[in-house]
C-alpha cells in the first residue's frame, strides 16, 4: 500500500506475478551473453525463487490527487514522489519476451529528468492493465494542470497582473510624452 503523502490515493497499480518469470529469463539471457555469467545461472535461478516474489511484494505505484508515488527495490529501495504537473511523458513499452508473458512496462518521465536519466524516475514492469493505469494518471494530471491554470488568473496572478498593468501604463504614458515632445520639436 502506498502512503498518501501528497493526497488521497485514487488508484494503485497491481503487478502481474508473471513478471517473476520474465525477470528470471531476462537476467539469465544477460548472463548467457556475458559468457562468464553462464557459471552464475544456476545460482541466479536459486536466488530468483526468493527474489522474484520479494520484488513483487515490495513494488508499488499509487496515484494520489496530485502525485504519482512509486516504491521499488529489494536490496536497494527507491521511493519517488513525482508531482503530476511535472510528468512530461508516460510511455508504454514491451519487448518480445514481455509480450510472450503478456506484460507491459510503464516508463515515467518528468520535467526534471532528461535523456538517459528519464527512465530512472520510474520504470514499472508488469503493471496489470498498464494502459488503464496510464490513462488514469494522465486524466488526473490533466485535472491538476487545469485546476492550476484556472486558479492562477483569479488569485495568485492578480497582484502580479495589477503590477505589470501598472508598469505598462507607465510605459505607455512615457512614450506618449516622448512623442509629444518630438512632435513639438518638429513644429518649431
Amino acid at each position: 500500500m502506498v502512503a498518501a503523502v501528497t493526497g488521497n490515493v485514487i488508484a494503485e497499480a497491481e503487478f502481474d506475478c508473471k513478471t517473476i518469470n520474465w525477470v528470471r529469463l531476462a537476467v539469465s539471457g544477460i548472463l548467457v551473453i556475458t559468457v562468464v555469467g553462464i557459471l552464475l545461472i544456476p545460482f541466479w535461478w536459486l536466488v530468483s525463487f526468493w527474489y522474484g516474489p520479494e520484488y513483487i511484494r515490495r513494488v508499488s505505484a499509487g496515484l494520489t490527487t496530485n502525485a504519482l508515488e512509486i516504491k521499488m527495490g529489494v536490496f536497494f529501495r527507491k521511493e519517488s514522489t513525482i508531482q503530476l504537473n511535472r510528468i512530461t511523458d508516460l510511455r508504454l513499452h514491451d519487448g518480445p519476451l514481455m509480450r510472450h508473458y503478456g506484460l507491459r512496462g510503464l516508463m515515467v518521465e518528468n520535467a526534471g529528468s532528461g535523456g538517459q536519466n528519464a527512465s530512472s524516475e520510474g520504470n514499472l514492469i508488469g503493471v496489470t492493465d498498464a494502459e488503464g493505469f496510464r490513462n488514469a494518471v494522465l486524466a488526473q494530471r490533466q485535472g491538476v494542470i487545469e485546476a492550476e491554470s484556472g486558479l492562477a488568473p483569479s488569485s495568485a496572478a492578480s497582484p502580479a497582473q495589477a503590477s505589470s498593468d501598472s508598469v505598462l501604463v507607465d510605459i505607455r504614458d512615457t512614450l506618449a510624452r516622448i512623442e509629444s515632445q518630438l512632435a513639438s520639436r518638429e513644429n518649431q
